[in-house]
């Protein structure tokens, strides 16, 4: 399954149905896509020709649960002293878009003109609209500010079998950190307990409440040691590996390297400390 930001351009329209025909009609747009609804601003008083300009975003999933994938356009009058008019409703259909950008990273609908349909499925005017769909968002969440203009504080806490490291926060960096640090575990190859992987948690510092969870990488590394006991040494250089949240969707990338030495003759806590400001008190 593939998960990203669906972005709606919405443009103009043009010829809409007259539902005041002795003044101005004051169109706008409800955007609906499954359960999530946007609303453009009112285009006062323009009349049958109004001009938004405006975007819209939309989490979409691909392939995806619930009702078929499309958006509809619902446009309305605005009316001060009674209920709004029902102008009209365009639909656009977006499984092909979505599924070619979930294979590709991106896909775009352009700037095309759909025809607006009455209540009695009659046409009347049209609406231009455009879409994208760009796949694996880094983050995004309902309840953080990091979707749309706040920041998260992410750090990673590095588990192998039974050690454990954990990252400085990237205090303020949102959903782009930096950390640059390196982290020393002591491994055995063969050995015993859990498979050989690391296992890095990202997490985002709250001072307030609970930190929150914003996914997690693996990286195997059984082939890394057994190379490095064969040759003395060995690398996986810096690779960008995905990132899997909770619900198993991808959100994001890290980028970590990983050598590993055989025979390390003493590991002090000094050493450790060199390697990313960690102290471990004991094994």
């Amino acid at each position: 399954m593939a998960s990203g930001l669906m972005e709606v351009q919405l443009v103009s329209a043009k010829g809409l149905k007259c539902t005041d025909c002795f003044g101005k009609i004051d169109p706008y747009v409800v955007i609906q896509y499954k359960t999530q609804q946007h609303k453009s601003s009112v285009a006062q008083g323009q009349g049958k020709n109004p001009t938004w300009n405006e975007k819209f975003v939309f989490r979409a999933e691909y392939p995806g649960n619930g009702a078929p994938y499309k958006l509809i356009l619902k446009i309305m009058d605005r009316d001060t002293f009674s209920k709004d008019d029902f102008l009209g409703e365009a639909t656009i259909y977006v499984e092909d878009l979505l599924a070619l950008g979930a294979e590709n990273g991106t896909a775009e609908l352009p700037l095309l003109k759909y025809s607006v349909v009455l209540a009695d499925k009659t046409y009347r005017g049209e609406i231009q609209v455009g879409v994208t769909f760009t796949r694996k968002v880094e983050k995004v969440t309902d309840h953080l500010g990091e979707e749309f203009g706040g920041k998260i504080d992410p750090y990673v806490v590095i588990q192998y079998k039974t050690q454990q490291h954990k990252s400085s926060v990237a205090r303020g960096e949102g959903k782009n950190p930096t950390w640059n640090e390196k982290f020393v575990f002591r491994v055995e190859y063969p050995g015993a307990g859990a498979p050989y992987k690391l296992i890095l948690k990202i997490m985002d510092k709250d001072t307030f409440s609970k930190d929150d969870f914003l996914g997690e990488a693996t990286i195997y590394v059984e082939d890394l040691l057994s190379l490095g006991v064969e040759n003395g040494t060995s690398e996986l250089p810096l690779l960008k590996y995905n990132v899997v949240d909770a619900d198993k969707t991808y959100r994001g990338e890290i980028q970590v390297g990983v050598t590993f030495t055989r025979k390390v003759e003493n590991v002090t806590d000094h050493d450790v400390e060199e390697f990313g400001g960690w102290k471990q008190s004991g094994f």
